[in-house]
């Protein structure tokens, strides 16, 4: 789709808590935290499993409060549950089976079920089977390493996770100092963002960050590439989730979508459809491919049904604006045909690409294999090792925010679990 180049309404966030009920255990029910409600985990996300049946020992119950005490590196206040441990002691194994299975959750699968606070969330997300894993720890005796082996093990969650301590402690020693405390959140929050997602991304791969408007190309692991593209503009958001792609697609003509075609292009006449090679086919309006088509000479076709995809632009000013979300939706990408280039040679197939771009007829480029594209939103993320940190547009940070209970004042930087029984 192709995207205005004007200032489009702001996205007004709906609010919404979300209960969850565990498989055959009470569930982290809606808390508040200064009369704000904190959303808990979607039942969607685990695997069902028996129920946990194993004993619980005074080392085991040892073993989940030192945990919990750990819970800051995640972003999580996990300090009344540690208190309820402490009170319930290894007699009370019910009670303890449900505090140890809400920071399992909390951790393996995050807090908030993300299908519910967005419209679209096709992402690959994580699943365990934690009730039947809880048990075996506890039959087992390691209870401490199954608990930390639940999180995201990869370098770029360990470095957020760094960078929040950090930024939790200058925030301790700063009271009332609401950039270092938005600083801690932001990174909080994208902490749990990350716990949502499967382990192990795929070895090749492209990544978009929506918040960022930057992609990265992974070949077998390597980062091949990366830079900088336009996504949907507030009003117009790019949806988040996971799809493929296995030829590109030269020189691409335009089918408009219909309310875009509605609003944009038919008001204003035939003189501006020829002008721009457009013209009706079947009541469709339809852009031949050339050098002003709006996909540029390049598009890379995503198998979703959102009809949303990467493609090139004739528009390139667009890469120089530090707000580039200003799309219909779908993702403009940076010199789209040199990154098609690389893409196409890192499957053996640059030189067909070039013979089929030359000819300036439509026409595609197998590559011999899907490559994975993730859509994400990450407004504190890792490049290279180093934490960056993007701007808000959609208004997605105040919005989970609100479902982690993180919003009723600025100096609430993690997300409080309760025990509520």
């Amino acid at each position: 789709m192709a995207p205005p180049e004007f200032p489009v309404a702001m996205f007004a966030a709906r609010r919404k808590i979300f209960r969850h009920n565990s498989l055959g255990l009470t569930a982290l029910a809606a808390l508040t935290l200064g009369g704000l409600p904190t959303a808990v985990l979607a039942q969607s996300q685990t695997v069902a499993a028996a129920p946990v049946a194993a004993a619980w020992t005074p080392a085991s119950a040892a073993a989940l409060a030192t945990a919990l005490r750990h819970a800051d590196a995640h972003g999580l206040d996990a300090s009344d549950l540690a208190r309820a441990v402490e009170a319930a002691g290894p007699g009370d194994a019910t009670r303890l089976n449900r505090i140890a299975l809400t920071y399992a959750r909390a951790l393996a699968l995050g807090m908030v079920d993300p299908r519910r606070l967005n419209v679209v969330f096709s992402l690959e997300t994580n699943r365990r089977p934690l009730d039947a894993e809880l048990a075996q720890a506890l039959r087992e005796d390691r209870l401490g390493p199954w608990l930390a082996s639940l999180a995201p093990q990869d370098d770029d969650y360990r470095t957020l996770s760094e960078a929040y301590l950090q930024a939790r402690a200058a925030a301790g020693r700063h009271p009332g100092s609401k950039a270092l405390d938005l600083k801690a959140r932001t990174l909080a929050l994208n902490l749990e963002r990350r716990r949502w997602l499967a382990r192990g991304a795929a070895p090749t791969r492209i990544d978009v960050n929506v918040a960022a408007t930057r992609l990265w190309f992974f070949k077998d692991g390597i980062l091949l590439d990366s830079r900088k593209v336009v996504a949907g503009a507030p009003g117009h958001e790019t949806p988040l989730l996971q799809a493929s792609f296995r030829r590109i697609v030269t020189n691409p003509g335009w089918t408009v979508p219909p309310d875009i075609a509605k609003r944009e292009i038919l008001p204003k006449g035939a003189g501006y459809m020829a002008r721009h090679d457009m013209r009706l086919v079947n009541g469709r309006v339809v852009q031949d491919p050339g050098p002003d088509s709006a996909l540029g000479r390049v598009k890379f076709d995503l198998n979703d049904d959102q009809a949303i995809y990467l493609h090139d632009t004739p528009v390139q000013a667009a890469f120089d604006r530090s707000n580039r979300n200003l799309s219909h939706g779908c993702i403009r990408v940076e010199d789209a045909v040199g990154f098609a280039r690389i893409v196409a040679d890192a499957f053996g197939a640059a030189d067909r690409f070039d013979d089929r771009l030359a000819t300036g007829e439509t026409g595609s480029v197998s590559l011999g294999a899907d490559v994975p594209v993730r859509l994400v939103y990450e407004t504190a993320y890792v490049d290279q090792g180093e934490v960056r940190f993007a701007a808000d547009h959609y208004g997605w940070d105040a919005k989970l925010a609100d479902a982690l209970g993180m919003s009723a004042s600025d100096a609430v930087v993690a997300a409080p679990l309760r025990d509520d029984a």
